[in-house]
């Protein structure tokens, strides 16, 4: 079957999805955990493909500047959490820029998970 003659994306169906996974193989990653408290610019992982971000504290904060919300009873359960992923084979190349909104609250806290190709 030529795969490369398909390439329009109402051709991708689960099957020619199927075969170019095999053809193309397994990628093998590995991920990244880590809690921010502060404002700051995140440097991705070395070949990040995706990276999902979970507020954990009672401050509002915003990644990207889309907004996270804290959750109504922080440190009992969790806020608002968001996953930005590229394609097979796309590795994210920008910064991740985590801010609090005022008024910061006791514990601002966002974990921040990246998954990159090792």
């Amino acid at each position: 079957m030529d795969i490369g003659a398909r390439n329009s994306p109402a051709m991708i169906t689960p099957d020619v999805l199927r075969e170019l996974v095999n053809k193309l193989g397994d990628r093998p990653y590995n991920m990244t955990v880590q809690i921010y408290t502060e404002n700051a610019y995140i440097p991705p992982a070395r070949n990040c493909f995706a990276f999902m971000f979970t507020n954990v504290g009672d401050t509002t904060a915003t990644i990207q500047g889309m907004v996270i919300f804290p959750s109504a009873t922080p440190l009992t359960a969790l806020g608002d959490s968001r996953t930005i992923s590229g394609h097979w084979g796309d590795v994210y190349t920008g910064k991740i820029d985590l801010s609090f909104r005022a008024p910061v609250g006791a514990t601002p806290a966002v974990e921040v998970v990246q998954l990159y190709y090792v």
